[in-house]
């Protein structure tokens, strides 16, 4: 999924703020994981990051802002199976 610049700080800044941590920097996405703004994308990190879906595009979700959330790239790449391939 193609995610422009402005989305991507649209839904950054939906995830949770660390008490004590730079919120440009570091957040927590919905089930706790630290992520941080400069790993999105990167698998290899322990802190990468993607956006997300929260309804999936096969189940009627959207692309809209309201419908996409910064999430740890483990909890997304986990919850993926949840659809037995269904692309969201």
């Amino acid at each position: 999924m193609y995610v422009s610049e402005q989305d991507k700080i649209a839904v950054w800044v939906k995830a949770a703020p660390i008490s004590g941590y730079d919120a440009t920097m570091w957040r927590r996405d919905e089930f706790g994981r630290a992520i941080r703004w400069s790993d999105y994308g990167d698998r290899g990190s322990n802190y990468g990051w993607e956006v997300d879906h929260i309804i999936a595009n096969a189940l009627g979700g959207g692309d809209g802002i309201g419908n996409l959330r910064a999430l740890h790239w483990r909890n997304n790449a986990s919850l993926g199976g949840a659809l037995s391939g269904i692309a969201g």
